[in-house]
């Protein structure tokens, strides 16, 4: 399939009375498609066009994007498996890594700490992109034909985005967006994490959301999960009341000037009573200071030993993140 599919799908939706300036707006397109030149002095121009040119336009158009959408996206989900890889060889590569994974991590805290950087996080990219492949890392692998497909796809629905905007449609101008959580979806799909991991990932969410856990504490708790998933660990259910704890006990470090499990707030001793006070339990914390993005705590935690071995304990069932400024506590609970 090539590139003319776009038009030849557009003009069965071209009337008998079709609007000369529309078709020479599509004739361009196609050209420029064919000559993998860019669309984007056709995208500019749509701005000038009158209202029946872009009505006609559009009407071609949304003829044109599903099934052009469709086709590519059922050819990506036939191939993306076969893209991304398997067989025994790769069973064994996942065996492999995970053991070594586990196995520095059971090290003493001095022998391990180089290890880590070295060994343990190359070993989580690694079985990421065979467990858990990107979009872009599938796309990027995709025979020609397919390419092709996808590139006709995404020129369409920038030049249908492009449409809605110049005749400021109520239409929303998301073929672009669509495209692209299809895409999301599909490499979702596509990995081969364990399916009641992925299902705690997917209630994480939802009780997230229904409990108002912030978003960057909620994304803290999914990384987290996903390299427990990778590394051949259960994944931990959010527990917002250990979120609240951590919350609590990262804003007392913030505004009370200290930095230690230990606190000197009545009440709050130890990551057991702060987790009492919030009515649940904890079995572990971690601390961090320095950055508001939790990715920056996560792979902080990564690399210290202690930190490292609570964030990969193979006992906890549940976990809380907390963050107040800069200053971010992680609980675990069993």
């Amino acid at each position: 399939m090539t590139t003319r599919l776009v038009i030849l799908l557009a003009c069965l939706a071209v009337p008998a009375a079709a609007n000369l300036a529309s078709d020479e707006l599509l004739a361009a397109f196609q050209t420029r498609l064919e000559r993998g030149e860019s669309i984007d002095p056709i995208c500019e121009s749509l701005e000038d066009k009158d209202g029946d040119t872009l009505k006609a336009l559009l009407a071609d158009l949304n003829k044109a994007w599903p099934g052009v959408r469709d086709r590519y996206l059922k050819t990506l989900e036939d191939e993306a498996a076969s893209v991304v890889g398997g067989g025994n060889d790769s069973r064994k590569r996942i065996r492999d890594l995970r053991e070594e994974f586990l196995r520095i991590r059971n090290l003493d805290e001095a022998p391990m700490k180089p290890l880590l950087k070295s060994k343990s996080m190359p070993a989580v990219e690694e079985l990421r992109q065979m467990l858990a492949p990107s979009a872009g890392e599938i796309v990027a692998k995709l025979p020609p034909a397919t390419t092709k497909l996808r590139q006709a796809a995404t020129q369409l629905a920038r030049f249908r985005d492009a449409a809605l905007d110049a005749d400021y449609s109520a239409t929303p101008s998301d073929s672009v967006e669509q495209l692209a959580a299809a895409e999301a979806r599909i490499a979702a799909e596509t990995g081969d994490l364990p399916r009641d991991g992925l299902r705690i990932l997917e209630k994480n969410r939802r009780t997230a959301e229904d409990t108002g856990v912030p978003e960057d504490e909620a994304r803290g708790v999914e990384e987290a999960n996903l390299w427990r998933l990778l590394v051949g660990l259960n994944a931990l259910e959010i527990d917002p009341k250990l979120c609240e704890a951590a919350r609590d006990h990262s804003k007392d470090m913030a505004e009370q000037g200290f930095f230690a499990h230990e606190s000197p707030v009545p009440g709050k001793a130890t990551p057991w009573d702060r987790a009492r006070n919030f009515g649940t339990t904890a079995s572990g914390e971690n601390i961090y200071a320095g950055s508001t993005q939790p990715e920056s705590a996560n792979k902080g935690w990564f690399f210290s030993p202690g930190h490292h071995k609570n964030l990969f304990g193979a006992n906890h069932t549940r976990i809380g993140l907390g963050r107040h400024g800069s200053h971010w506590t992680q609980l675990f609970g069993k």
